[in-house]
């Protein structure tokens, strides 16, 4: 596993030492998983995996359903139709 240094504010840093409970690598390292998938949802979406680690992240729990193979690519076909017209959509703002 990689590590990072993270540079904060002394008055932070004396805060933070009152609060010895908290794992504050625990806190970082969340708010970085958030933050990346958040991002990559927005621009590429996620694998199941990952969705499942952001949503835990967060907090949220889901029960993770199986379905078929015929059923998955009904998802992927609907998923695919939305994003043609989503991008049909902003193709004609961006005309003059």
């Amino acid at each position: 596993m990689a590590h990072i240094t993270l540079s904060i504010p002394e008055n932070l840093y004396r805060l933070m030492k009152r609060y010895r409970e908290v794992n504050w690598s625990e806190v970082a390292r969340r708010a970085i998983v958030e933050k990346l998938l958040s991002l990559k949802a927005g621009r590429e979406g996620l694998t199941r995996e990952e969705l499942v680690a952001l949503l835990e992240v967060m907090g949220k729990k889901t029960a993770a359903k199986s379905y078929s193979y015929g059923r998955e690519v009904e998802f992927l076909k609907k998923i695919e139709d939305r994003e043609k017209k989503r991008i049909k959509f902003l193709e004609r703002l961006e005309e003059p």
